[in-house]
């Protein structure tokens, strides 16, 4: 089983509703089931440190998902960035040790992994793909060949889609 975890964020409340999406396989046509949790004290966006409010989400995901058995993690952002700073992925890789592969949607302009770029079919702008625990080429394969028509795969599409909806996983 695959979970791939976005996050939707409150601002003013410095808070966040994460969403994890779960797949029988990276490659899959359709989710396996959705789970959502809420967040609290998130902090705000600094340049560079996206990782400090995103793995409290993740992690928030990870507790609802406590005794399955997941095989790769999917995250919005970067796994890896070359340097010595630990990026979103690595964070997560250390603390589950299941493969992540990372995604963003921006350039990290001092992330140092090179050819991080894939550009899905019809489409111009690239992702930019990173890992930690599984083959570089492998995690850019598997995101290139994802199910969905544009630039994100459909997988990504709907855990976006789920981490703003805010109702999910509400008591």
């Amino acid at each position: 089983m695959i979970v791939v975890i976005d996050a939707d964020y409150n601002e003013t409340e410095h808070s966040a509703h994460a969403a994890g999406v779960l797949a029988e396989s990276i490659l899959a046509e359709e989710a396996a089931g959705v789970v959502g949790a809420f967040v609290e004290g998130v902090g705000e966006y600094v340049p560079g440190q996206f990782f400090r409010r995103e793995l409290k989400c993740v992690e928030a995901v990870m507790r609802k998902l406590e005794g399955q058995d997941i095989e790769l993690i999917v995250v919005d952002g970067y796994a890896d960035s070359g340097t010595g700073e630990k990026a979103l992925g690595t964070f997560v890789f250390d603390e589950y040790g299941v493969p992540v592969i990372g995604i963003a949607k921006n350039k990290y302009k001092k992330c140092l992994v090179p050819n991080t770029e894939v550009v899905r079919k019809g489409c111009k702008k690239p992702l930019f793909v990173t890992s930690k625990g599984i083959d570089h080429g492998t995690a850019k394969e598997w995101i290139a060949k994802m199910h969905g028509e544009y630039r994100l795969p459909l997988l990504v599409k709907l855990a976006d889609k789920a981490a703003r909806d805010w109702t999910l996983g509400a008591v």
